[in-house]
């Protein structure tokens, strides 16, 4: 496996992306471009944990199924300064990082019309985010290109945060007092964003017919981005009709990540069951992929017929 780190931005080390890339070898020596997978750490724009359960893990999990992946840290309060830490300075590092992707599409075994996103928690915003918006002006003004290259495949929201406005009025005062005090000022620019600007960073206000396909994955327990988030965004998504997968766990609360405790895995617990949403988004990623094969799956004269020829 090629792991590197690169920088997003020239002159800015806080904004990277690493590499987690299936290259060929002396047993497969011809290079074939596969799907990718972008993936998005959470960390309440505060921090992007590469190393956690959410970025590195998540990426070679994925990786060993075949995808080619990649780590986006994107600007947070930790690592960047606060001009860049303002929304949406995260989309843009998210379009660089796209079009670096593209850029290096044939050194890197990538098939540039399967790239996916994946998010966890901020990062899960981030990622609804380019899945509504990819088509808007923002983008295209800031780079100058056509919408269509930021354009991904689909997107896999787990514990995302859909709707600032709805947040804000549902969430728990004392989980309220887990966050930074000046979460507001450090995203939006001031300490009390208007029900506007909440709608204008809110990927359920976004959906539309251009919006990607989107799986989702939630815990009816979590105690910090309530579940009816990916509830309403589920509907939103059905109510357009744009392809969607939602799957709600009884427990993991947040931040399940792969649904596995990493540092003592001989543990039995019943947050462990919400892992299932790993190959639940491998099937939802490969129907998008493979659009053909969903096609003699739902159609049993396609797959007869498509059976005959193998034969033939």
């Amino acid at each position: 496996m090629k792991i590197d780190t690169y920088k997003v931005w020239a002159g800015r080390d806080d904004v990277e992306l690493t590499t987690f890339l299936n290259m060929p070898d002396a047993f497969f020596p011809n290079p074939i471009k596969k799907p990718a997978i972008i993936v998005c750490p959470g960390g309440a724009y505060q921090m992007c944990p590469r190393h956690g359960n959410e970025g590195d893990p998540v990426a070679m999990t994925f990786a060993a199924m075949g995808f080619q992946t990649f780590v986006l840290e994107y600007s947070v309060g930790s690592r960047s300064k606060a001009e860049d830490v303002l929304f949406p300075n995260q989309l843009y590092d998210f379009g660089k990082a796209i079009l670096m992707i593209r850029e290096h599409a044939d050194e890197w075994c990538v098939d540039i019309d399967r790239i996916s996103i994946m998010g966890f928690s901020a990062g899960a915003h981030l990622c609804g985010m380019m899945a509504t918006c990819w088509n808007e002006n923002l983008l295209k003004d800031k780079f100058g290109l056509p919408s269509e290259v930021f354009k991904p495949l689909s997107a896999v929201l787990l514990y995302g945060l859909h709707d600032y406005e709805y947040q804000n009025s549902h969430l728990d005062q004392s989980k309220k007092e887990m966050l930074p005090d000046n979460l507001d000022r450090m995203t939006f620019g001031t300490d009390n964003p208007d029900s506007e600007m909440l709608k204008l960073y809110s990927p359920y206000y976004h959906v539309s017919k251009d919006t990607v396909p989107i799986f989702m994955a939630a815990a009816i327990d979590d105690g910090m981005i309530p579940a009816m988030q990916s509830v309403r965004m589920a509907a939103k998504l059905q109510e357009t009709g744009i392809p969607y997968e939602l799957h709600m766990f009884e427990y993991g609360d947040h931040g399940f990540a792969l649904g596995r405790n990493l540092t003592e895995p001989f543990r039995e617990e019943k947050a462990h069951a919400c892992s299932a949403w790993l190959e639940l988004a491998k099937t939802f990623l490969m129907h998008h992929i493979s659009p053909e094969s969903t096609e003699k799956e739902r159609n049993p004269l396609l797959a007869f017929e498509a059976a005959m020829n193998q034969q033939k």
